[in-house]
């Protein structure tokens, strides 16, 4: 993987400040790890650094084999990583902004020690997967309360179509809506959190595992968006159907109230699927036909 004296003390060095990364992360993810809201938005933090550690390692002879070092940026923003920790720790922001500066810094920092050891082509070639790792930067709470109150909102506009199409009478005032039988109110819950991140960062992944061309792969990451508050919508809506003609009770949770939600992340991920089948086929047509 690394051939060279130098590219193995390189290599070598690069662990050393990755671990250190590590360190300067660990205290603000356990504090994190501590938030009962755990469950319902940060499940996925933990799985972050282990699929970059993955893709890093797919290319593990083009990024290693020939480092180039660009030592002066590198420092620079190795430096600017400690500042954001330094400010994290001591200023006087606000506390729930601490957390997410924390993390963030750590990784800025070993950004900057990877491009002061490898320089910018192995950088280059290692953009996603270190840019992957801002995944792992936990929100501030009231940026995260915000997006997910518009996740909900706008999957409320898809019930009412819903709802509509299948001619069941409703009355909507904000989040609620009036329905025979049932009152729905549509919390953060209902926003799927959990399942939506996990669909942007598998198209996100998919797009750069599989797809070439630019526009292609933002296509697959912008499509997920409307599929996210659409899946959330029909959710909501078959959950009324069930407790409205089976039992009330899978409204508030239990085995079929998950499954649903799993079912139609199911039907979600074999729609992105297929775009994505229908992308590298297009790409794979101009290859061999010679068009740009």
């Amino acid at each position: 993987m690394v051939e060279s004296k130098r590219g193995r003390v390189y290599f070598i060095l690069l662990l050393f400040f990755y671990l250190l990364a590590v360190v300067l992360a660990f205290n603000p993810i356990k504090r994190l790890l501590s938030d009962p809201r755990i469950d319902l938005f940060y499940t996925h933090i933990p799985i972050v650094p282990i699929i970059t550690i993955f893709l890093l390692f797919g290319k593990r002879k083009a990024l290693f084999s020939a480092p180039a070092p660009a030592t002066l940026p590198g420092i620079l923003i190795a430096s600017a990583g400690l500042t954001f920790y330094l400010l994290s720790r001591f200023s006087d922001l606000m506390d729930e902004y601490s957390i997410s500066l924390a993390v963030f810094s750590a990784i800025t920092f070993w950004a900057g020690t990877y491009l002061a050891f490898y320089g910018f082509k192995s950088f280059k070639l290692a953009i996603f997967p270190i840019g992957f790792l801002l995944f792992a930067v936990p929100l501030p709470p009231s940026i995260m309360n915000w997006l997910v109150k518009e996740i909900a909102g706008s999957s409320v506009h898809i019930t009412d179509i819903a709802f509509s199409l299948i001619r069941i009478p409703f009355v909507r005032e904000g989040i609620e809506i009036y329905l025979p039988g049932y009152i729905l109110v549509v919390g953060p819950e209902c926003a799927g959190w959990r399942s939506s991140i996990a669909l942007v960062m598998i198209s996100l992944l998919a797009g750069h595992l599989f797809i070439k061309e630019f526009k292609h792969k933002l296509l697959l990451a912008a499509v997920a968006i409307p599929m996210i508050i659409i899946k959330n919508g029909i959710r909501i809506v078959v959950l009324y159907l069930i407790a409205y003609f089976i039992d009330e009770r899978f409204m508030e949770g239990g085995f079929i109230h998950r499954s649903v939600g799993y079912g139609m992340f199911i039907v979600v991920l074999i729609i992105m699927g297929l775009l994505l089948w229908q992308l590298e086929k297009k790409e794979t047509r101009q290859q061999s036909s010679g068009q740009p």
